[in-house]
């Protein structure tokens, strides 16, 4: 009995001491302890499976532990790195703030959130100040088009990546210099041009070009210094007033007759060609002032030039383009329009000028007509021959004669 109570209690203690091969047999004990025997055995065993199975969990916990460890490390780390780069985002946006005090071009930030102004360089700045009504119209334009200019930012940032998406060392089947390329690399711009004209309140027009931008953007106020960092657009407002006024000045001594406000012969033939590419039939007038000598060497030249501007404003209303191509000659181009139907309207209005005593010397023209049809081959310059020939007959068959028609005069 001895022998097996030891027995017994020297495989308890080697189970509980975890010893890796615990043994008992039961045949070595006696008789009234075999069947307890059998029982701790089989407790002995559910022990050292729960042991395994303990130990097993704890060295899952302990991995877990350490890869929580090695994560917490990790976030650290990039969360010093992030403050790292947020401190220079903010030294650079200080520095940015600086340096755009120095160009003439106006800068206007705006939070892309609340729309709040976050920052104004110094020409805008004193533009706001000299310019309040301008200023306040800019700012409402501005904010008016932020959504639309955020959407589209938006949009092209998404895109530039798919747009990437293929297999290394691929070449695209299009031309470098195809319109296609041209397009997707204007739609991918990390910018947005648009143009914008104000009225000040001294009745001027202003023109403006504006490029605008989706940045982070942080704020300056100490309190929010903490704050991550946050989208804001930023507008480059661009004076273009006295580019535009110089471009229209350029246009009126290009195209424009200074005395009548007509177009001139440079525009009347760019129109013609024009025209004709695009596949549209038109008829040309061509119409002589007569009577314009007389006029000028009686009355003097200022009543001349009257007389002109008269007989541009008369043919005005006939509709089309009216162009003073020379001294006293005009082209009066129409579309949709026949020449019976263009004659018929230029007598009406010739019968009228001749009606009319009021200036005191004859007004009247000659005229001719031509119908031009689409695609055709001929050049334009030979229709312009062909109806100023037609206009010269017209005049000699058709004018009256000056002592016919000229009036009662003191001076003659």
């Amino acid at each position: 009995m001895d022998q097996s109570l030891k027995l017994l209690t020297n495989y308890l203690q080697d189970v509980l001491e975890g010893s890796q091969t615990p043994t008992l047999h039961p045949e070595d004990l006696s008789l009234d302890f075999r069947d307890l025997g059998k029982k701790v055995t089989l407790l002995a065993e559910a022990v050292h499976d729960l042991a395994e199975q303990l130990r097993q969990k704890t060295e899952s916990l302990e991995m877990e532990n350490q890869v929580l460890m090695d994560n917490i490390q990790a976030m650290d780390e990039i969360s010093w790195s992030l403050e790292q780069s947020n401190q220079e985002l903010r030294s650079n946006l200080a520095l940015v703030n600086a340096l755009t005090d120095y160009t003439h071009n106006m800068i206007f930030v705006y939070s892309a959130d609340t729309c709040q102004e976050v920052h104004t360089n110094q020409p805008a700045r004193w533009f706001q100040k000299a310019h309040a009504l301008a200023a306040a119209q800019l700012t409402r334009l501005l904010l008016e088009k932020q959504p639309e200019i955020q959407q589209q930012l938006d949009f092209h940032q998404k895109s530039q990546p798919e747009e990437s998406e293929g297999q290394p060392g691929a070449q695209s089947a299009e031309s470098p210099d195809s319109p296609e390329r041209t397009r997707n690399s204007m739609e991918c711009s990390s910018s947005m041009r648009w143009d914008m004209a104000l009225g000040d309140s001294d009745g001027t027009d202003a023109f403006y070009q504006v490029e605008s931008f989706l940045i982070p953007w942080f704020r300056s106020d100490p309190v929010d210094s903490h704050d991550a960092r946050k989208q804001a657009v930023v507008h480059i407002v661009i004076d273009e007033t006295e580019k535009q006024r110089r471009q229209k000045l350029i246009y009126r001594y290009a195209y424009v007759d200074p005395l009548t406000s007509l177009k001139n012969r440079r525009y009347a033939t760019e129109k013609m060609e024009q025209w004709l590419q695009e596949g549209t039939a038109f008829t040309l007038s061509f119409i002589d002032v007569d009577y314009l000598k007389y006029c000028n060497d009686t009355f003097g030249h200022e009543a001349g030039d009257a007389y002109l501007v008269g007989v541009s404003r008369a043919l005005q209303t006939l509709g089309g383009e009216v162009c003073r191509v020379g001294g006293d000659e005009f082209f009066v181009l129409q579309t949709g329009c026949s020449i019976a139907e263009q004659d018929r309207k230029l007598d009406e209005l010739r019968r009228m000028l001749l009606a009319d005593k009021s200036s005191g010397h004859p007004k009247s023209f000659s005229y001719a007509t031509t119908l031009v049809p689409a695609h055709s081959a001929t050049p334009i310059a030979t229709y312009i021959s062909d109806t100023d020939t037609k206009m010269y007959q017209y005049k000699q068959k058709y004018k009256i004669p000056l002592s016919d028609v000229v009036y009662k005069d003191d001076r003659v």
